[in-house]
């Protein structure tokens, strides 16, 4: 049997143990490279070298500066300031809290400013009997999502998609490349949260009653009443700041931007190397190798090309950039509903890539349209981690269908209209 026909059967593989999630992620990724090596499929090296790829410490390093915001207290005094500016108005706050993390996230990994704004959210409406829980939870969740999918550093899909963008056609994403469309979708949340999407809100649980948070209580405390250590709480800041200038002027190449920034923080005291090892989300950061590797055995193999010239049959007359880019679009959106964004990546883009390279596309909106598409799914827990971090917050499973169906589909019109504004096409 060709080592391209056997590729293929070990991606289906590992896309039956994604769905069924029999295997945790990360295991089942690590699964599908050794046995690309094991059946001669590619060599141990283009399977497991993106352990080494600067995606995977772009990612890793992403998350140690998260963790060195909330240890210094820069993510609570962010709350603090929140908290003053809206003046006890659960509205204005959830507007100001959506805005503020989803900025935050285009820079820092989300799971952590997610995770920061859970005691900003559980302080506040604590001690205010106006502000429910339900109505900030998931629409913060759903602010940071499309907030990380900004920039080629806010979550794990973009890196997933840039590998597998990297790996079969020798093209990346920059960092700015997302930020365009990206933005024009989180400005249309934002637009619509404000408008119906509050009131739907009250509608499906405002006459249920609040649940407390399960999460840790000296967190909670701490955004109100906890003092920290100013030097390292500017220091911190500092580091942040010319993180974010290296970003924007390109003073550095991403990767190594983010990875100074990670060494400052641990360097200077403002983390140790102790948080990080109980706090990093190791099984996303092997997911992310994994998944790298699974690309490159494909591209080596030829299972890509195969797997492109399968889709082109099925596809028929159908030669539309448009017609094919909406379709791969709404079948990103749609599988990421129940699975997580970046294993609807692994599915749906080297598809697309081998489409774009039959029919002589540009790779490039069809990598940030999907890209878009999978961080938008939002309608059930098992879409994202950071939707099914908001069940501490009491939602029943129908919640996240109710609520966020409406904006599901004006992502999918958003992305459709805004990204061939910003790329063309064909």
């Amino acid at each position: 049997m060709q080592p391209a026909v056997i590729g293929i059967i070990i991606l289906l593989l590992c896309v039956v143990l994604f769905l069924t999630e029999w295997l945790p992620s990360a295991v089942t990724g690590c699964l599908g490279c050794a046995l690309m090596v094991l059946f001669g499929v590619c060599s141990f090296e283009d399977a497991f070298g993106g352990f080494s790829d600067s995606i995977v410490i772009l990612m890793a390093s992403a998350m140690i500066v998260g963790i060195a915001m909330f240890q210094t207290g820069a993510a609570q005094l962010t709350g603090r300031m929140v908290i003053r500016l809206a003046h006890g108005r659960e509205r204005l706050f959830l507007f100001i809290s959506c805005l503020t993390a989803g900025i935050l996230s285009m820079f820092l990994a989300n799971t952590a400013i997610l995770a920061s704004f859970f005691p900003i959210i559980d302080s506040v409406c604590s001690v205010s009997p106006l502000m429910k829980r339900r109505n900030l939870v998931l629409p913060v969740a759903c602010s940071v999502m499309l907030g990380g999918a900004c920039t080629l550093i806010g979550c794990t899909p973009q890196l997933t998609a840039n590998g597998i963008l990297s790996q079969l056609t020798g093209q990346q994403m920059g960092m700015w490349d997302l930020t365009g469309p990206g933005l024009c979708l989180f400005a249309l949340y934002l637009l619509y949260l404000m408008t119906a999407g509050y009131p739907l809100g009250e509608r499906i649980w405002g006459h249920r009653s609040e649940d407390e948070m399960e999460i840790d209580t000296e967190e909670t405390h701490s955004v109100l009443h906890a003092s920290y250590d100013k030097k390292k709480l500017t220091i911190m800041l500092i580091i942040t700041i010319l993180m974010i200038a290296s970003y924007i002027l390109s003073l550095l190449p991403i990767a190594m931007t983010a990875l100074c920034a990670a060494l400052l923080c641990i360097i200077t005291g403002c983390c140790s190397t102790r948080d990080i090892v109980h706090k990093l989300h190791w099984e996303t950061i092997v997911f992310l190798a994994s998944c790298l590797g699974l690309a490159n055995a494909l591209t080596v193999s030829g299972s890509g090309e195969l797997i492109g010239q399968a889709v082109s049959s099925i596809l028929g007359g159908i030669s539309s950039p448009f017609v094919i880019f909406a379709i791969l679009v709404a079948l990103a959106l749609f599988i990421s509903q129940f699975i997580t964004n970046s294993t609807a990546i692994i599915i749906v883009l080297p598809i697309a890539l081998s489409l774009c390279s039959a029919y002589g596309f540009h790779t490039m909106p069809f990598c940030i349209g999907i890209t878009l598409a999978a961080s938008a799914a939002c309608c059930t827990p098992l879409a994202a981690a950071q939707i099914a971090m908001t069940e501490v917050a009491g939602y029943e499973f129908s919640d996240y269908i109710k609520y966020c169906l409406p904006p599901t589909f004006l992502f999918l019109a958003g992305i459709l209209i805004f990204v061939p504004l910003f790329f063309p096409l064909q």
